[in-house]
């Protein structure tokens, strides 16, 4: 109930507000985020989109999701991923779910280019969805079983080990009808592990990954653009710079500093 007389805020992340502008569900969300004190954005993109959707600027502000921080991940685990990667040396990661948006697909076309460079290459994709049967098919028409490696079910300390284990977080995420990437926490988390990321352009990425500092922002929808990407991180083994910069710049993701954000407006 929106009619009281406590402050009232609300967090918004883009797929649940991205409804045609003037049709009922629009509307809708007008009423509300229209009539509260404030609407926190989880990126710059999202306050923008709920600017041309019609939602009032002045009662936006954006704050950016949190992680907690990964102060170790145990020896054995560590140990495990390796094991999992093997000898190749290249490492690609994806963690997220198998939709259309994540745009698995795109990478793994990429990679047909990219192991005539680097024959070593792989490409690990952590996760589950509706499309991960179409995946799988892709990377099996494409010859490509010994670049890509398909885990899920597995513990968050596995992950975060082969996370911390990889050279380059790869998520170039594209608009997929309404669905759309609202900020990307997932670049954050790599981050905090010195693992620099490759975002989409389409969506909150660039309010995670610092463009040509932390990671490389590219578009989605070109191949070229992708390969070129992580080609630039792999040359000469820019990925260590440009990680160390994330790992830097993602304590600025931390709880503790986030929650002060939200103090100001309570």
């Amino acid at each position: 109930n929106i009619n009281t007389n406590k402050k009232k805020i609300c967090l918004i992340h883009s797929k649940e507000i991205n409804h045609k502008k003037g049709s009922w569900l629009n509307k809708r969300v007008l009423n509300v985020l229209n009539n509260i004190e404030y609407v926190v954005a989880n990126s710059n993109f999202t306050k923008n989109l709920a600017i041309d959707l019609g939602v009032f600027s002045e009662k936006i502000i954006v704050i950016n999701p949190g992680i907690d921080p990964v102060y170790k991940v145990p020896q054995d685990l560590m140990k495990k991923a390796e094991d999992i990667f093997g000898a190749k040396k290249n490492r690609l990661i994806t963690v997220s779910r198998f939709d259309k948006r994540k745009n698995h697909e795109k990478v793994i076309m990429a990679l047909r280019n990219l192991k005539e460079i680097y024959p070593d290459i792989i490409y690990l994709c952590i996760g589950y969805g509706d499309e991960e049967d179409n995946i799988k098919k892709l990377v099996e028409q494409l010859n490509l079983s010994n670049q890509v490696i398909f885990l899920k079910n597995i513990s968050n300390d596995l992950k975060n080990a082969l996370v911390a284990s990889s050279n380059i977080f790869i998520m170039p995420s594209i608009i997929d009808k309404k669905s759309v990437e609202g900020f990307g926490i997932a670049f954050v988390e790599a981050a905090q592990f010195g693992v620099p990321s490759i975002g989409g352009k389409d969506g909150g990425a660039s309010d995670a990954i610092v463009h040509e500092k932390t990671g490389l922002i590219c578009d989605g929808n070109s191949l070229e653009d992708i390969s070129a990407s992580v080609d630039t991180l792999l040359k000469d083994r820019k990925y260590k710079q440009y990680g160390k910069l994330a790992k830097e710049n993602s304590k600025n993701f931390y709880w503790d500093k986030i929650i002060e954000n939200y103090k100001r407006i309570l």
